[in-house]
């Protein structure tokens, strides 16, 4: 009896360690951008702490901040604007192979809080701020310990308000981040 319960205790220890978990942050920077009628361009930084249940499929938090600047000129006036951006997001990975060079697909959804502030030459201003949720695709390849990845926040509701002269333009709440990242943190067990 005890051979057989020291046998069982082995096949499980053995089917246990083939298995591969890990514990893993990457850290990003890009470029983010709206695609509205007053489009914005600017910069973007994350960190993406996730869980891997094996080598294909991950679950996960991201934590982003935008920062973006944008404008327009028609004429003699001159449109301006600055949105902040922050995300605290769920997210689900799936890698397609388990090779070091592949690619993956993501799925996040959470809480934005999103803040712009506008003005035109003829002294018009706007300030609009609020917290919604949204969701967002990603679509990306890593090497290794480096990912290039394709992000389009989505956002539902009515765009932010920029006043201009005589032309009431917007900016979109949904925004597009194209990143980089790297590796920062893995634990394997």
């Amino acid at each position: 009896m005890k051979q057989k319960f020291l046998l069982i205790a082995l096949a499980l220890s053995f089917s246990a360690s083939a298995q591969y978990r890990a514990l893993k942050t990457d850290v990003g920077l890009g470029a983010a951008m709206t695609l509205g009628a007053l489009k914005s361009y600017g910069i973007s930084a994350s960190a993406e702490p996730k869980f891997f249940f094996n080598k294909q499929f991950a679950i996960g938090a991201r934590l982003e901040g935008d920062v973006l600047f944008g404008g327009s000129i028609s004429g003699s006036n001159v449109n301006i604007g600055m949105s902040s951006r922050t995300a605290a997001l769920l997210k689900a990975e799936y890698y397609l192979t388990e090779a070091d060079n592949r690619l993956f697909f993501g799925l996040m959804g959470g809480r934005y809080a999103q803040a712009n502030i506008g003005s035109s030459s003829s002294g018009d201003a706007s300030i609009t701020a609020g917290v919604y949720y949204g969701f967002a695709p990603e679509a990306g390849v890593t090497f290794k310990n480096f990912r290039l990845s394709a992000i389009y926040h989505i956002i539902p509701g009515s765009d932010l308000l920029t006043v201009s002269t005589g032309n009431t333009q917007t900016v979109s709440r949904n925004y597009l981040v194209i990143q980089m990242g790297f590796k920062g943190f893995l634990l394997e067990f």
